[in-house]
């Protein structure tokens, strides 16, 4: 029988506000690096190569409030959208039941749910992408082009979606020559508009693709396969085997539906071999885990299939799938927050904000972002494009926020803001010059001076001085310093 279909859409976005509200209440601090630079950033809305639809919507966001919980709803807002675009684009293929219990298993996914509470693209650039599919194989052009349009301005992996959604209205039209135009519109506006505003895939000093490809990128299926069957519950990858199966054996795949999902699919992992921005500890071998969202998604579908012909055996799958779900996906955010480095962070935020008064501020001396790591990303864009390159690069990273990741962390977390939370660690402000003036300063205890300001700020204000409180966490901590008021680096204190 089913919900009714107004009720299992409302189902579904009730329990994946309700997931996303315990993460968001249980664990307050903001993990992952990208979503703490995102943050920071808030000022900005284009960064680097990246596509602009998820800055842009942090950045009004910031107008409204600079609190992180505002931003972190409107995530959770978006990742429970997502479990409803999911089962909307599913009910397409089975019934309505089965696609609301595979729905669920999305909701609940260990690693789709948790990343999808803090500032991270993939679940924006998913939700959108489900809903054009949704809404093309619905007949609804205009609000399957918006929603391919914001997932293409979103990741580049989106893309992959185009030309599929081209050929298939194309293909519809017989290859005539409007048609073909009106799905070039369609389906490539966002790209296309892209292209034209930055000159290219990316701005100068950045680089998106990489076609120097060599054999050990192969070994990044390796490693994304491990990635989605860790992050997937036993349970529901039974589901999507046996569901793999029903697919092959009645040869499901050739329904105009499964194939068009099915041949995007098949770009995205054709085009992580080309993927530019490979992961440490060896970029040949490894690209950033969050590209199992969309391998995710796949493995969940097929668990569609499988829920559809599995009756009850595949519910109680269902059933266990789902609180394993949400039961890793607790441990996952634990260990996920867990870092001294984050704990500490959050931990100074809160001190300050409670202890900087009025129109005091505060200075935060943390370690900076490793020499070494700039140098290589450098010597990479001399490497590809040369000294013009190489000059687009340093404009880059000084238009950005480069300051320490553990001021960036205290930064994002404090109600303080900029101008009075300040750092001295980032390309920009070491060469600025800039003149500090603050009552309070905390001295994280990994840190050394990094530049002339830095030095003298931390003798001015820090040098045979007791902290009023230091904060620990692990092998860190934190000394907390009522400085007097440090008027520049070129003068005394008060």
């Amino acid at each position: 029988m089913g919900l009714r279909p107004r009720h299992d859409v409302l189902a579904l976005l009730l329990i994946g506000l309700v997931l996303r509200a315990w993460l968001i209440l249980r664990w307050p601090i903001i993990f992952g690096g990208d979503t703490i630079l995102r943050m920071a950033n808030r000022d900005h809305i284009l960064l680097s190569y990246q596509l602009p639809a998820l800055q842009a919507c942090l950045h009004y966001l910031a107008a409204v409030s600079a609190d992180p919980l505002v931003a972190r709803w409107f995530m959770a807002l978006i990742g429970a959208l997502a479990g409803v675009g999911f089962f909307l684009l599913a009910a397409h293929f089975i019934d309505r039941t089965p696609a609301f219990l595979a729905a669920l298993l999305f909701v609940s996914n260990p690693f789709l749910l948790p990343l999808s509470t803090v500032p991270y693209q993939e679940i924006l650039m998913l939700a959108a992408v489900l809903f054009a599919f949704h809404f093309f194989l619905s007949g609804q052009l205009a609000a399957a082009s918006l929603c391919l349009g914001v997932a293409c301005l979103t990741r580049y992996e989106a893309w992959a979606a185009c030309p599929v959604l081209v050929i298939a209205f194309a293909r519809s039209r017989k290859w005539a020559a409007a048609g073909i135009l009106k799905a070039v519109l369609l389906f490539g506006w966002a790209p296309i508009v892209w292209m034209i505003y930055r000159g290219g895939l990316a701005p100068g000093g950045t680089y998106v693709l990489d076609s120097g490809i060599s054999p050990k990128r192969l070994l990044r299926y390796v490693y994304l396969g491990w990635i989605t069957v860790k992050n997937t519950p036993i349970p529901v990858l039974l589901l999507s085997l046996s569901g793999a199966v029903i697919v092959v054996r009645e040869r499901l795949w050739k329904r105009a539906g499964v194939a068009l999902v099915a041949a995007f699919l098949l770009l995205f992992v054709i085009s992580i071999l080309f993927s530019a921005h490979g992961e440490s500890p060896d970029p040949e071998r490894f690209v950033t885990a969050r590209e199992a969202h969309l391998l995710i998604f796949g493995v969940l579908l097929l668990a569609g299939f499988g829920l559809a012909r599995l009756g009850r055996a595949g519910v109680l799958l269902c059933a266990v799938g789902f609180g394993w779900g949400i039961y890793s996906t607790g441990r996952y955010v634990s260990a996920a927050t867990a870092a001294p480095n984050l704990q500490l962070s959050y931990r100074l935020a809160r001190y300050l904000d409670s202890t900087v008064q009025g129109n005091q501020s505060a200075i935060v001396l943390a370690e900076p972002i490793p020499p070494s790591l700039v140098q290589a990303y450098l010597d990479k864009v001399a490497q590809k494009g040369g000294a013009a390159a190489l000059a687009d690069a340093r404009r880059v990273l000084r238009s950005m926020d480069t300051s320490p990741p553990d001021y960036q962390r205290t930064l994002v977390h404090s109600h303080l803001g900029k101008q009075r939370l300040l750092s001295f660690g980032g390309i920009a402000a070491a060469e600025s010059g800039s003149d500090a003036r603050a009552q309070w300063v905390a001295v994280w205890s990994n840190f050394a001076p990094a530049n002339p300001i830095e030095e003298r700020i931390y003798e001015l204000a820090v040098k045979d001085r007791s902290p009023v409180e230091v904060l620990r966490a692990g092998p860190l901590s934190v000394s907390i310093y009522r400085s007097g008021i440090i008027d520049s680096p070129g003068t005394s204190a008060l």
